[in-house]
């Protein structure tokens, strides 16, 4: 239960992140808004590797490299439901842009811990069960 927690509050800083450099380039600087979430959502997966890996799963795997590979890979699977869930609010039910980004991330963050848990860093309750 405290991984979760953990994973949710990473999650908060990265929408942070994600929300912010998006407002800022999109609103601020005036940047096409699929091009400032592709930035924002970059900002964010790196921050998301080095926190979950650290803190959230205490993973101690030293291929780091490959590792950052797969985590990526699950990464881009969710920024791409991240930006087709902002086309579609956006493009095709005429929502405000920030509000569809809000939604989006709703979408991306169920297949993100998904796949980081599953694909990345392989962590299991039998692994670790006095820091789940």
């Amino acid at each position: 239960m405290i991984r979760i927690f953990k994973f949710i509050t990473v999650g908060g800083i990265n929408t942070a992140i994600t929300l912010v450099t998006f407002y800022f380039l999109n609103n601020v600087y005036g940047m096409n808004y699929l091009l400032g979430s592709f930035l924002g959502y970059s900002l964010g997966i790196i921050n998301s590797y080095i926190l979950n890996k650290l803190w959230t799963f205490r993973d101690s795997d030293k291929k780091v490299i490959p590792q950052f590979m797969r985590f990526v890979a699950v990464s881009m699977i969710s920024m791409g439901i991240n930006l087709t869930v902002m086309y579609i609010l956006i493009e095709r039910l005429n929502l405000d842009s920030l509000f569809s980004q809000v939604i989006a991330i709703i979408f991306s963050t169920v297949s993100n811990y998904t796949g980081s848990r599953i694909l990345v860093f392989h962590y299991s309750e039998e692994d670790n069960p006095s820091t789940s």
